[in-house]
């Protein structure tokens, strides 16, 4: 099948490209607006080209090959609040010293954010049949020149292709489970976005000034090479027998582990579940390992560092039918301490996340996070008698399946950045751990990344927990 490649480069004096957008990549949508204002300009592929670009809007969405870009520093600036409803509605009244007084008072502060790039991107359009036109697509892409913000200038070249081509970069790829959704275009679009703009031309007339809306946007979910590993997970609340509130110290995490993966093991075998894969689960090797998280109740004003909720989290080799099974079977599960007879606590699962304000800081994306509770560190790397703190960071990094690409900076320090933590050195740590140094660590990635994120040789006993930091 035909395959449409567009490849679209930033220019800038001494290979210093950038482009300013909240997302990278670029998405399919901001490139198709972009093909579709080049052929709108005059001197633009005209009709041919918009006729084009309604056969491009009823494609699946492409595949694309981008680099690891790198985020660069954010911007606030003040600039002139000069298209205001009420400025235009004095102008429409013809109170123009009113209009000029708005317009001297008016200010807006804006942030802008950025990335540099070093290498082209390349979208990858499959056609089911040859195109009537294949030129049409040359000339749409000789007119364009901005992607991004203002000063973004670009070029942008096609080809065609047999097959899907090899390309350098990341791939993102359209998939039902994928986490990053990215705008694309969608049957219509060219319709939708003509009459978007006409509105807003038109939006100013004789004494009124009318509303103009955003056009619908279509959004298809991405595998993101650059992303840590996804993580399933279920949030669990610690209540007592009696149904009263019922929690731990933060410092007293691993025995909460402790007792939550003993009600995970009684799960895995009342489900049905075989031995050997009841084994993997609960880490005796093998990748399909499930891991045990307490969340402290750390990071704002009146944090106590207590645990209330517990985590259960699947790393991907977990098969879904096990998961399901698990996840059914650990509601109202009991939790006994070690040495009583009688259970003190039940797990009720969580039934709305996203309006626990707690777990959001372990789960809700963010492009800082830091360490909650101690990493385990894979020893300290030195040479000549002294340490090597970033050889550390990549290897934690890599332990963790997290791209080395996709992280701006990594910070290793003896104490935890956020309000209502204890010190590494009061945590209870297993025997077998505590021969290991132990550290607080804070990663800043270049996009934001959801959670949950757990790093080092404690990951299963939930040591090494991070969670949003964001100023």
């Amino acid at each position: 099948m035909p395959v449409l490649q567009l490849r679209v480069r930033w220019l800038a004096e001494g290979g210093a490209a950038a482009y300013h957008g909240e997302e990278w990549p670029p998405s399919p949508g901001r490139v198709f607006r972009a093909l579709l204002a080049g052929a709108e300009r005059p001197g633009g592929a005209g009709p041919r080209g918009v006729a084009a670009l309604r056969r491009l809007e009823t494609l699946s969405p492409p595949a694309i090959h981008a680099p690891a870009a790198e985020r660069l520093n954010a911007v606030r600036s003040s600039v002139p609040n000069n298209d205001g409803d009420g400025i235009a509605h004095e102008y429409a009244a013809d109170r123009h010293a009113q209009a000029r007084k708005k317009i001297s008072s008016l200010r807006t502060l804006r942030t802008r954010t950025g990335w540099r790039v070093g290498n082209p991107i390349e979208y990858h359009w499959t056609f089911a049949e040859p195109d009537p036109d294949p030129d049409a697509f040359e000339d749409l892409a000789a007119g364009l020149t901005l992607l991004g913000q203002g000063a973004d200038l670009a070029m942008a070249e096609v080809r065609w292709r047999d097959s899907l081509p090899l390309a350098p970069g990341y791939r993102w790829t359209p998939d039902p489970m994928g986490e990053t959704c990215l705008p694309v275009p969608a049957p219509g679009e060219v319709d939708r976005l003509q009459q978007a703009y006409r509105a807003g031309r038109d939006r100013v007339g004789a004494g009124t000034v009318r509303g103009a809306r955003e056009p619908h946007t279509a959004l298809s979910p991405y595998l993101d090479p650059l992303a840590p590993p996804l993580l399933r997970s279920q949030a669990f609340s610690l209540r007592a027998i009696d149904d009263g509130p019922w929690s731990l110290p933060g410092t007293e995490l691993v025995r909460l582990a402790a007792m939550v993966r003993h009600a995970v093991h009684q799960a895995a075998q009342r489900a049905g579940i075989d031995t050997t894969d009841i084994t993997e689960l609960m880490g005796h090797g093998g990748e399909g390992r499930v891991a045990i998280l307490p969340l402290p109740n750390a990071g704002h004003r009146w944090a106590d560092g207590r645990v209330r909720r517990v985590l259960v989290a699947a790393r991907p080799a977990v098969a879904d039918h096990h998961w399901d099974a698990l996840r059914l079977r650990l509601s109202q599960s009991e939790l006994t301490v070690e040495g009583d007879t009688d259970p003190s606590a039940i797990l009720l699962p969580v039934v709305n996340a996203e309006d626990d304000a707690v777990l959001q800081r372990y789960l809700a994306p963010a492009t800082t996070w830091t360490a909650v509770t101690p990493v385990i560190l894979p020893g300290y790397d030195s040479r000549r008698g002294k340490t090597r703190p970033a050889r550390t960071a990549r290897r934690l990094l890599q332990h963790a399946g997290i791209p080395p690409e996709s992280v701006r900076a990594i910070h290793v320090h003896p104490y935890p950045r956020v309000h209502g933590l204890a010190g590494r050195g009061q945590f209870f740590v297993p025997r077998h751990l505590q021969k290991y140094p132990r550290a607080y660590v804070t990663i800043e990635f270049h996009r934001p990344v959801s959670g949950p994120i757990i790093l080092g040789a404690g990951s299963g006993w939930g040591l090494g927990l991070l969670a949003a930091f964001e100023h």
